[in-house]
């Protein structure tokens, strides 16, 4: 299963349709925040980011 976290694609997919009908706005804003800081966690403990990077990522993810 893969998730598009941006993406420049005009039509939105059928999920993407799928989750703006279910949250409002800033629940979707939320919602991709704490799914990309999931993300960059997980590449963390997998030795993939260093602290730095991490750091760094979550850092520009709590806007």
């Amino acid at each position: 299963m893969f998730i598009v976290l941006e993406t420049n694609k005009s039509k939105p997919t059928e999920k993407e349709n799928l989750m703006n009908k279910i949250l409002e706005a800033s629940q979707q804003t939320e919602f991709k925040k704490t799914l990309k800081c999931g993300i960059y966690k997980e590449l963390h403990k997998r030795d993939i980011l260093s602290d730095a990077q991490l750091d760094c990522l979550l850092e520009r993810n709590s806007w």
